[in-house]
C-alpha cells in the first residue's frame, strides 16, 4: 500500500478514504451472544474452499505467503467502481493500492502525515472573490508502478473525472462539489488546477476546516491518468474497466483473481514502496525513509516528545492471500487447522470463537476498542417515523441496557451519542429522553412513552397498561396520530438475521415487541444485508421502508454526523442521511463544524449538533462492541494495540513478518 494507512472516512456496517464509508458485516451463528459488527454486502454462501497455491515470490523480493481467510466475495477490482457503488469492506481489504493523496495518517496514533504532498498546508489563502485555496507542493520522484511520475496532473485528472462523470457516495465525501451562490450555495472543490507538475491549488467557495481539507479533501484518494484516462469517456465504461493491471502506488500488485474462490498479490520486484522507520509517539510521529529508490524521508510531526517505539516497514512477504469461505465459522475452522494465518473480520472474533481459541495452542489473541456503532434508523419522510413524539416514545420504551444484560449477556456496550466512547473528548452528555428514560422499570418505560405520545397530539380510544415486573404491557387501541392520522398496518423493521448478526437480531425482535406494545403493527423481519443495504441506500426507494437496523464503522476524524444527518446528503439525492434529517439549525452546526480550524472548535460544535440528535432521534443509536481478534504466532505485527483492530487496516500486509 502507501506509505501510510489509506485514508478512510467511515464504513457502512455496512462497517462504511479519510475517510469514505465502508460498509461492512459479518456472519455468525445464531447464539445471541456472538457478536458481528459492521458490514458487508450479503452474498451467497459458499462452500469453504481450498486455500490458493501462492506463486514463488519474484527473486528480488522477500519470501513467503501472508494468508488471509475472507468470508465475502470482494464486488469488484476497480478502485473507481469501489468507492462508487461498491464500498464494502470486503472489496476495500482485497484492492491493491490504486490510489495515492497528499496527506494520511501514520498507524497506529491516526498522525496527520504527508503522503505525496511535500509539506503540510494547513492554512487557506483568501482569494478575494468569494473562494479559497491551497497551494500544495508535491514531493518530485514518486513513480506509478507503470512507471510514470506522480504529478499534479492525477489530482486535476481524478477531480475533473468525479466531476464529470457524476460520481457518488465516498468520491462525494472526498471532493465534494461545490456550486452555487448565496442561499444556493453549495459548499466544496470548485477547482483544482496544476500550477506546474510539481504543485497542485485545489480552491473551495468557502473556507474549510480541519474536517473538509486536512482530513478530507487533502486526504482524498488520486489515481494516476496514464491508465485511467482511455477509460473515463463516461461512468458506465470507466466503473467497469479492468483494473487486474491497473498501476499502484504500493509494492503489490494483483497475482491472480479466481472469483468466488480466493485472491493474491504478488510483490513488484520493481516497486519503489518499501522499507522505512517510523517512530510512534503518543501524539505525533517521525518518518526516516531512503531506501535509494523512493525520495527520502525525513520529517516530525505533532509532538514527538516522550517515549516512541519504532517500526520498519516491509513488505516482508512475496505473497499477500485472501482465500474465501462459505461463512465466518468455515474461515475460523480453518484458522484453527492452521490453513490462514489471520481471519479479516470486520467486528472481530465472536466471543464463544474467541473462547475457544484461547485454549489452542500457537494462537496469539488481542482485544482492541471498537470505532463503530450499530443503530436503528426511522424513515422520517413518511408516517409515523415523521412524528418526533413517535420517535422519541420508541426510543423511551426501548431497554437497551435489559438486551444487553440478560440477553446479550453483556458483550456489547450500550452507546447512546454518535461518537464511540473511545472517543473521549467527543462523547457529548446525553440529554433528552434517553437521559429522563433511563434507569427506568419497563412499566415506567412504558407510562412514560405514553405521555410523551399523549403530549404530541396522539389520541387513542384506550391507552393500555402495564401491570409491571415481566409481564408485557396491554397495548393501546384505536391509535391515531395528530390530526387524527391514520397509523400504517404491517410494517417491517429490517435487521441482519441471526446467523449474519445475533445481535441486530436480537435488538430488532425486541423492539419490534416493543412498539407493538404501543399499539404499533410492527414486525421484524431478518433480511439480507445486501439486501438492507440497497432498500435504504437506494435513491428511487428512499420512500418505501419504515425502519431498519446496520451499523457504521466510522473514522479517524469523526466528522461522520453531517455526512448522516445534513439534509444535503438525503439518501433520496444519493448521499448516506437514509432517515431524511432535515434540520436547519443542525445544517447550520454541520457548516460550522467543516470550518473549524481547531479541535476544541470541532469537538464543541459537535456537542452541539448531537444535542440537536438527541432531541429528534433520526437514529436510536443501540450499542458498540470490543474487536477481538486471533493470529497464529507464525506472524508477527510491529503493534497490536489498534483502534478498532487489526482488520480494520486488512491485517497490515506491508508490516507482517513470518516467524516460522
Amino acid at each position: 500500500m502507501s506509505r501510510f494507512k489509506e485514508s478512510r472516512f467511515w464504513r457502512l456496517t455496512l462497517l462504511f478514504t479519510v475517510f469514505a464509508l465502508v460498509v461492512v458485516a459479518c456472519g455468525g451463528s445464531d447464539t445471541a451472544e456472538e457478536e458481528v459488527v459492521e458490514e458487508a454486502p450479503a452474498e451467497t454462501a459458499a462452500p469453504a474452499t481450498t486455500a490458493a497455491a501462492a506463486e514463488e515470490a519474484a527473486p528480488s523480493g522477500p519470501d513467503g505467503v501472508f494468508k488471509m481467510a475472507v468470508f465475502s466475495d470482494p464486488a469488484t477490482q476497480n478502485f473507481w467502481n469501489y468507492l462508487d457503488t461498491e464500498t464494502d469492506v470486503w472489496t476495500g481489504w482485497a484492492m491493491t493500492g490504486q490510489s495515492t493523496s497528499l496527506y494520511s495518517v501514520s498507524m497506529p496514533n491516526y498522525q496527520l502525515v504527508t503522503n505525496m504532498a511535500a509539506e503540510l498546508v494547513e492554512a487557506s489563502t483568501d482569494n478575494g472573490d468569494g473562494t479559497w485555496s491551497y497551494t500544495v507542493p508535491i514531493t518530485e520522484g514518486y513513480m506509478w508502478s507503470d512507471g510514470t511520475p506522480v504529478t499534479a496532473n492525477d489530482w486535476v485528472f481524478t477531480y475533473n473525472t468525479v466531476k464529470a462523470l457524476e460520481l457518488q457516495n465516498n468520491w462525494m465525501n472526498s471532493w465534494p462539489m461545490g456550486s452555487g451562490e448565496g442561499d444556493e450555495k453549495v459548499q466544496g472543490v470548485v477547482g483544482v488546477v496544476a500550477d506546474n507538475d510539481y504543485s497542485v491549488t485545489i480552491s473551495f467557495n468557502y473556507d474549510p476546516g480541519l474536517s473538509a481539507w486536512q482530513f478530507g479533501t487533502a486526504a482524498a484518494p488520486v489515481l494516476p491518468e496514464s491508465y485511467w484516462g482511455q477509460y473515463a469517456t463516461d461512468r458506465e465504461t470507466l466503473l467497469a474497466a479492468p483494473a487486474e493491471n491497473a498501476p499502484v502506488a504500493s509494492a503489490f500488485v494483483y497475482d491472480k483473481i479466481e472469483q468466488g474462490a480466493f485472491y493474491t498479490w504478488a510483490y513488484d520486484p520493481n516497486t519503489m514502496y518499501f522499507g522505512g522507520d517510523t517512530t510512534i509517539y503518543e501524539a505525533g510521529t517521525t518518518i526516516s525513509w531512503d531506501n535509494g529508490v523512493a525520495p527520502a524521508v525525513n520529517e516530525s510531526f505533532g509532538d514527538t516528545s516522550g517515549e516512541g517505539f519504532t517500526y520498519t516497514s516491509g513488505p516482508y512477504v512475496g505473497t499477500v492471500e485472501f482465500t474465501l469461505y462459505g461463512d465466518q465459522d468455515a474461515a475460523y475452522l480453518a484458522f484453527q487447522n492452521g490453513e490462514v494465518d489471520f481471519v479479516l473480520n470486520p467486528l472481530g472474533v465472536k466471543r464463544n470463537v474467541y473462547d475457544q481459541l484461547a485454549r489452542i495452542p500457537g494462537v496469539e489473541l488481542v482485544s482492541n476498542a471498537s470505532n463503530g456503532m450499530r443503530y436503528m434508523a426511522f424513515n422520517m419522510r413518511i408516517f409515523p417515523g415523521s412524528d418526533k413524539a413517535f420517535r422519541q416514545a420508541v426510543s423511551c420504551i426501548s431497554d437497551k441496557e435489559f438486551v444487553i444484560n440478560n440477553i446479550l449477556q453483556g458483550v456489547a456496550v450500550n452507546m447512546d451519542g454518535q461518537m464511540p466512547e473511545a472517543l473521549t473528548a467527543w462523547v457529548a452528555p446525553v440529554t433528552g429522553v434517553l437521559a429522563d428514560c433511563d434507569g427506568m422499570s419497563s412499566d415506567e418505560r412504558f407510562n412514560k412513552s405514553v405521555e410523551i405520545l399523549q403530549a404530541g397530539g396522539w389520541t387513542a380510544s384506550d391507552w393500555g397498561s402495564h401491570a409491571g415486573g415481566g409481564e408485557r404491557a396491554v397495548a393501546p387501541t384505536g391509535l391515531k396520530g395528530p390530526g387524527g392520522t391514520a397509523v400504517p398496518t404491517d410494517m417491517l423493521l429490517y435487521a441482519p438475521g441471526p446467523g449474519y448478526d445475533p445481535i441486530r437480531s436480537t435488538f430488532s425482535l425486541f423492539i419490534a415487541d416493543w412498539m407493538q406494545q404501543l399499539g404499533f403493527d410492527v414486525i421484524a423481519r431478518p433480511t439480507g444485508f445486501g439486501v438492507i443495504v440497497d432498500k435504504v441506500f437506494a435513491p428511487d426507494l428512499c420512500k418505501d421502508w419504515y425502519f431498519y437496523m446496520l451499523g457504521w464503522g466510522l473514522g479517524t476524524f469523526p466528522d461522520h454526523p453531517e455526512a448522516f444527518f445534513h439534509s444535503k446528503n438525503d439518501s433520496c439525492e444519493g448521499g448516506y442521511n437514509t432517515p431524511g434529517f432535515d434540520n436547519a439549525e443542525f445544517d447550520a452546526l454541520a457548516d460550522q463544524f467543516k470550518g473549524a480550524k481547531t479541535i476544541s472548535d470541532a469537538q464543541s460544535i459537535s456537542k452541539q449538533m448531537e444535542a440537536i440528535l438527541f432531541e429528534e432521534l433520526p437514529y436510536l443509536v443501540l450499542v458498540t462492541t470490543p474487536v477481538l481478534e486471533a493470529y497464529r504466532d507464525t506472524i508477527s505485527f510491529p503493534f497490536t494495540d489498534v483502534l478498532d483492530g487489526l482488520s480494520d487496516s486488512g491485517g497490515y500486509p506491508t508490516l507482517v513478518k513470518r516467524t516460522d
